[in-house]
C-alpha cells in the first residue's frame, strides 16, 4: 500500500519534476563530460586473466532514496574503496554526495544519518558519476549485492538518455554463496564471521570499506579452490546464479 501511495505521488507530479531538472541537466557541460566517460570506459578483455593478486577491484556502495528507481528513487550517495589481491588501498578511497531532483524522504536521511544540506547542496548526479568512473577506470567493479547497485545506475544512465555503464562486475554476495548458505551471505552475516571491525551501516563510504573486507576473505577463500583471476571464477558463479533462478521458478 505504501509503495502503491509513492507511485500515484511519483506519477502525479515527480516524475514530471524530474523529466523538467533532468533536460536542464542534460544541457550542462558535466552530461557531455559524462557521455564521453562512458563511451570511453569500455574494459579490456585482458581484465578477465589478471591474477588476482595484480588485478585493482573497484568496492562500492550507493545510498538511494529508496529501492525503485523506476519509481524516481535517486542515488544520493557513492562510496569505494580499491583492493588490489588481498590489500585494501585504504588511501585510495571515493566518497561523493549527489544532490537528487526530488526531495529525499526523512526516513532516509534518518536511516543514512546524511546532512539535509550537504545533500542539498551537493552537485548533481551527472557530475558524481563522471568522477566516479574516472576513479574506477580500468577496474572490476564489486558490490554487495551487484544486481541491486548496478542495475540502479543503469538505470538512471538510461532515464538521462546516456550509454549503459559497460565493465566486469563481481557480486560479492553471490560470491559467498559459494562457502555458506544463502542466510549467511548477508552482509552484517559475513561482516560478524570474519571479524571486520564496524564502521557507520548505510552510510556508502563505510559499507565500502567493510564490503571490502569481507571481499578480501572471499578472494583468499577462492585462491584456496585454485581460483585465481576473474575469468575462472565465472564457472562456479554461473552455477550459483543458474541454483538462484531455478529456485525462484
Amino acid at each position: 500500500m505504501i509503495i502503491d501511495f509513492q507511485l500515484f505521488r511519483y506519477m502525479l507530479y515527480g516524475k514530471l519534476t524530474q523529466y523538467i531538472k533532468r533536460k536542464a541537466l542534460m544541457k550542462a557541460p558535466a552530461y557531455e563530460r559524462l557521455q564521453e566517460a562512458l563511451t570511453n570506459y569500455r574494459p579490456a578483455r585482458s581484465l578477465r586473466e589478471v591474477p588476482f593478486e595484480d588485478q585493482i577491484f573497484t568496492v562500492f556502495d550507493l545510498e538511494t532514496t529508496g529501492f525503485f528507481p523506476d519509481f524516481g528513487h535517486e542515488i544520493i550517495s557513492i562510496g569505494a574503496v580499491q583492493v588490489q589481491g588481498n590489500r585494501i588501498l585504504s588511501d585510495k578511497t571515493f566518497y561523493e554526495v549527489a544532490k537528487p531532483m526530488l526531495k529525499t524522504p526523512k526516513k532516509i536521511i534518518k536511516l543514512t544519518k546524511m546532512d539535509p544540506d550537504e545533500i542539498e547542496n551537493a552537485p548533481a548526479f551527472t557530475e558524481v558519476m563522471e568522477r566516479f568512473l574516472a576513479y574506477s577506470k580500468d577496474t572490476i567493479l564489486v558490490a554487495h549485492p551487484a544486481s541491486f547497485d548496478i542495475r540502479f545506475i543503469q538505470t538512471m544512465l538510461k532515464m538521462y538518455k546516456l550509454p549503459p555503464l559497460s565493465c566486469y562486475t563481481l557480486d560479492s554476495q553471490i560470491m559467498a554463496r559459494m562457502f555458506f548458505k544463502k542466510r549467511q551471505c548477508r552482509l552484517d552475516s559475513l561482516i560478524s564471521r570474519f571479524g571486520v571491525p564496524q564502521l557507520d551501516r548505510h552510510h556508502a563510504l563505510g559499507d565500502a570499506k567493510m564490503t571490502a573486507n569481507v571481499f578480501v576473505h572471499l578472494l583468499d577463500m577462492a585462491a584456496d579452490r585454485g581460483i585465481r583471476d576473474y575469468a575462472s571464477l565465472q564457472l562456479p558463479l554461473s552455477k550459483i546464479k543458474k541454483k538462484i533462478r531455478t529456485a525462484h521458478l
